[in-house]
């Protein structure tokens, strides 16, 4: 073995530190160690940063993802506002409230309404076609079909509920009738004898009153047809108000909401007023106590929805909800227009003056 090899195999050659007599260094590292990872210390930090970091982008990413789907339900409120546009263009009047009458055996208590009769003008044509004669077929052909345009991608709630063995699509979006809940009914019982808004509007006797645009008094611009009221949950069944958008019941807190609900009865008497219609037990009074009317716009009950909620128009958006209007456009209110606006722009011919 060579002299050159012998000095290869003592590995690094050590070197004094300047100023450190008498210390070696090697020139592998310091005092011969090799360079190593991170200490605990500097590993506790790096996550630390990272962990501020992840809370400082997360509420970022909520928003945007919110925004997001806050827009996607606009959209579906404005194709909402379109198909109304395009019906009314065929049949020259908004969409009625179901013929009076009906058996409850009679399919057509179900069909006749804004969700049913707007389907051609969804691109859910197929489902409108569905062949059925009896109550049954329509429950298992038409009532478990999805409406994407029905749902708010805002809401946690899912899609279907399922009551027995009848499976429900629900729906976010409802058709506003007028100002209040009782209108229709005569003046001693708090009514002005007729709904006053566009969509399912009847007389005091409960007969459809065809609405046109001409009938718009107020502006098509400003006249609500549909608003948000996403549904709340069953207190007995451990899911939702079968509130689809295929009807089984009524289509009053189905598919129709109200700007206004007074409560029950007039001030000072037992009179029928704005009577809520939500199945079995007392409407006006759920699990948290009576329900706080009158109830406008406004926002839900905190942390989780109760079922008085059902009585209003709300959103799952912060602040307010998506309303479409009668010429088709769409737009964001505040819940801080819920006494004043929303009422008044519930009506087609009251001549109120609105100011947003």
């Amino acid at each position: 073995m060579s002299l050159r090899d012998k000095t290869r195999d003592r590995g690094p050659t050590p070197f004094l530190e300047r100023g450190r007599p008498g210390r070696c260094l090697t020139k592998s590292g310091r005092d011969g160690r090799a360079p190593g990872g991170f200490t605990l210390i500097e590993l506790l930090v790096v996550i630390a940063i990272v962990a501020v970091l992840v809370g400082l982008l997360l509420p970022a990413v909520q928003k945007v993802r919110e925004a997001a789907a806050r827009s996607k339900c606009l959209n579906n409120l404005k194709q909402l506002g379109l198909a109304l546009n395009q019906y009314h263009d065929v049949y020259d009047r908004y969409p009625p409230y179901r013929s009076a009458g009906l058996a409850t055996t009679d399919p057509r208590r179900y069909t006749e309404n804004w969700t049913y009769l707007l389907l051609p003008y969804l691109e859910q044509t197929a489902i409108y076609n569905q062949p059925f004669a009896t109550v049954a077929q329509y429950d298992a052909l038409v009532r478990p079909q999805p409406i994407p345009t029905f749902n708010c991608p805002s809401s946690p709630i899912p899609g279907t509920t399922t009551n027995g063995t009848v499976v429900t699509n629900l729906t976010h979006y409802l058709g506003v009738t007028g100002r209040h809940r009782g209108d229709w009914r005569t003046q001693a019982n708090g009514g002005v004898e007729q709904d006053l808004g566009i969509i399912a509007v009847t007389d005091v006797t409960g007969r459809p009153i065809k609405v046109s645009v001409s009938g718009v008094q107020d502006g098509t611009s400003s006249t609500i047809a549909f608003g948000e009221r996403p549904p709340v949950a069953h207190p007995t069944t451990g899911g939702y108000y079968d509130w689809g958008w295929g009807l089984r019941g009524e289509p009053n807190y189905d598919s129709l909401v109200w700007a206004v609900h007074r409560g029950t009865t007039l001030p000072g008497s037992t009179s029928l007023m704005d009577t809520p219609i939500m199945g079995a037990g007392n409407p006006a009074v759920d699990a948290v106590g009576p329900c706080p009317f009158p109830m406008y716009f406004q926002a839900p009950a905190t942390p989780t929805p109760r079922r008085c909620d059902a009585h209003h128009m709300w959103s799952y958006h912060a602040g307010g909800g998506n309303f479409a209007f009668a010429d088709g456009s769409v737009r964001f209110l505040n819940y801080r227009a819920g006494t004043t606006v929303v009422p008044a722009m519930s009506t087609r011919a009251l001549g109120e003056v609105v100011s947003e």
